[in-house]
């Protein structure tokens, strides 16, 4: 390896069209690598590094996938007079064709120069197509260089002839692994680092100390991003939208502007959420496809769909109850006991009911009476607990979109329609009732205590299994 190398560098080859840069985008958690279906996209070695708080860890080159490897292949047999001098024929080539300016060879001595200047090898495969010889020239010319090198099958369309691969692979790669850069999650891209460091003893405590930050910057994420969720969410239900009511007013006129003011600022709300995580977790670029936010109740959804995201209407029943029966065990407790527990009962059937009438029978906001010139009129802040519920269902679902996706998913997201319910149902009761009383509160505006608390238990949320 070369001296001149201060941290890990991996050349990632192959046959044209097998996910080379799918690849690199996830383990380097890029959106600048251009990834597309159309053979030949990437022309050039383009680098890329995985930074940590400003530090490279580990720097991938994207290299274009080789176009007339039997061709290389004979003239190094004609050139190579024994097996000692293979690295050096490889090398030999390139600076022969770099010298005579002769474009036929451009891709293989693209891919050949970062690895004779010291990086290892990542050679990539398609598990969706049978084997074939013709891998062989190539997979000979990249052992010819010498250099650490692994191969990775990513199962573009399925894994149909993945054993057949690894098989072939075994011959020439003493690491073979299956790796799709679509669904990786950290732990298979831990993994993958791992055995590099087990194939280069140089490199082991650096990648070692690598994976190690890459686990610690991951939990980091995961809080940072839940904490996003919370902060917004208590915008969104401690917002309130006012209106003057002028001397010539008409009724129906500041009755339409002022749900259209209270939704639009819901909807931005909301939005700014989606852009700081996507910001948080470097994907910038992804693109969603998701019901636009319609307040006419002022709610986030047409009645229609509250429960695609929401509690189902038991569960909302039950949370209201029982939180309202802890908030009355705390006056209970103020009072020394001396209720009986009334309290904690009468807080619980008050709140029960007032969540069973909700979701039976959403009301429409209206303007009752005849307001005075010179009044305000005002929307918010919201406190009907079917609608938090949707808002809640929402952020974590997109959070959890945000938690999963690699880099090398280029498709639209959608906003999976699951049954907050089922998420609920994995936390502790304890904690069901913590999280009811926190969004019960949020639009009085939450402690920073309270506000992390919220962040806690909407993680838990994202990261247990959903409907």
């Amino acid at each position: 390896m070369s001296e001149s190398v201060t941290h890990p560098v991996f050349a990632v080859v192959g046959h044209p069209n097998k996910g080379k840069s799918s690849i690199v985008a996830t383990l380097t958690r890029q959106d600048a690598v251009k990834i597309s279906e159309i053979s030949g996209t990437t022309t050039s070695a383009q680098t890329f590094d995985l930074n940590i708080d400003g530090e490279t860890q580990y720097t991938l080159v994207d290299t274009p996938g080789f176009q007339r490897p039997r061709q290389v292949m004979s003239w190094c047999q004609q050139h190579a007079p024994n097996a000692a001098e293979r690295k050096n024929t490889i090398q030999a080539f390139v600076s022969e064709q770099r010298a005579s300016g002769n474009h036929k060879f451009h891709d293989e001595v693209e891919l050949l120069e970062p690895i004779l200047n010291g990086a290892g090898i990542i050679y990539v495969v398609d598990g969706s197509i049978p084997y074939s010889p013709e891998f062989e020239a190539e997979m000979t010319i990249l052992q010819w260089t010498g250099q650490p090198r692994m191969a990775l099958i990513n199962p573009i369309g399925g894994e149909a002839y993945v054993q057949e691969w690894q098989d072939a692979l075994s011959q020439y790669f003493s690491v073979v692994r299956v790796f799709n850069p679509m669904t990786a999650d950290h732990q298979k891209q831990f993994t993958i680092l791992s055995a590099f460091a087990e194939l280069y003893e140089p490199w082991r405590h650096t990648i070692e100390s690598t994976v190690e930050l890459l686990k610690q910057y991951f939990e980091s994420l995961e809080r940072q991003g839940a904490f996003v969720v919370a902060e917004h969410i208590q915008r969104i239900l401690s917002h309130v939208s006012e209106i003057k009511v002028p001397a010539d007013f008409v009724k129906s006129r500041l009755q339409d502007k002022l749900k259209h003011d209270y939704q639009s600022t819901l909807r931005h709300i909301e939005a700014s959420m989606q852009k700081q995580l996507q910001a948080l977790f470097a994907h910038p670029e992804m693109q969603m496809q998701t019901q636009q936010l319609s307040a006419d109740y002022p709610d986030l959804f047409d009645i229609s769909h509250w429960y695609l995201y929401g509690l189902d209407r038991q569960k909302i029943v039950a949370l209201s109850a029982s939180a309202g029966a802890a908030a009355g065990a705390v006056i209970d407790v103020g009072m020394g006991g001396t209720s009986l527990m009334t309290g904690a009962f009468f807080g619980g059937l008050v709140s029960g009911a007032a969540s069973l009438f909700a979701t039976a029978k959403p009301e429409n906001l209206k303007i009752n009476g005849i307001p005075l010139a010179g009044e305000t009129l005002k929307a918010g802040p919201m406190k009907e607990l079917t609608f938090i519920f949707v808002v809640l269902g929402r952020a974590v679902d997109f959070l959890e979109i945000i938690l999963r996706r690699t880099h090398a998913d280029r498709s639209v997201a959608e906003l999976p329609e699951t049954n907050l319910t089922a998420r609920m149902n994995h936390l502790p009761k304890v904690e069901q009732v913590q999280l009811t009383r926190l969004l019960q509160k949020a639009h009085k505006g939450l402690s920073d205590s309270e506000l992390v608390k919220l962040r806690d238990l909407i993680l838990k949320l994202c990261l247990s299994p959903s409907a």
